[in-house]
């Protein structure tokens, strides 16, 4: 009868310690369970409605990360940005609205974070995108290199951002690119647009 306590002990003492897992080279999402790593139509890092774009509401909205406000600009217009690290990687950064406000958008270049269908930014194609998802793209340039945008339509609220292969030429149009470059395209970026408050 003791055995039979001090093993149901130690089933119960296991149930409570966290378990380990195995560590998968292909998708790298964040180690911490209680990190949201996601990104995709419905939110990122745990933010799915409407934000108060400052660090105590970003905070609250998606616990568990190192949330930071930092400089940022484009074309040569300063602003402020809050970044969401884990560990010594900044895994999300959040960009207000033009009145400064409100979150606008979320957006990511990171490879803990990961799509609902386990995208991940410099591993996955646009050849394994789920087509409802993709439905409408349009040509952009990517750090400098021609690349495209895609969602589900025009006010998409989650948004994929591709790269074309090295040697490619800059379309105008997406129609224009060619269906091989397509396939190959790679994922670098992954942005999710809040809705307005």
């Amino acid at each position: 009868m003791k055995r039979f306590f001090f093993a149901a002990a130690l089933l119960l003492a296991a149930c409570g310690q966290p378990t380990s897992h195995e560590t998968n080279e292909a998708y790298p999402v964040a180690v911490a369970p209680n990190y949201d790593a996601t990104i995709g139509p419905d939110g990122a890092a745990g933010i799915t409605a409407p934000v108060e774009m400052n660090v105590a509401s970003v905070r609250a909205a998606a616990p568990n990360y190192i949330v930071a406000e930092v400089d940022d600009q484009v074309d040569g217009q300063a602003f402020k940005v809050i970044t969401l690290s884990a560990g010594d990687e900044e895994v999300f950064r959040v960009y207000p609205t033009a009145d400064g406000r409100h979150v606008h958008s979320v957006v990511t270049r990171s490879t803990q974070a990961h799509s609902p269908v386990d995208e991940i930014v410099g591993r996955s194609k646009f050849a394994v995108a789920p087509p409802e998802q993709v439905a409408f793209c349009g040509a952009e340039f990517v750090d400098g290199a021609p690349g495209f945008a895609c969602s589900t339509a025009e006010d998409g609220r989650f948004w994929r951002v591709y790269r074309l292969p090295d040697g490619a030429g800059a379309a105008e149009t997406f129609d224009e690119i060619e269906p091989d470059l397509l396939h190959d395209a790679t994922l670098v970026e992954m942005r999710w647009v809040a809705p307005r408050a």
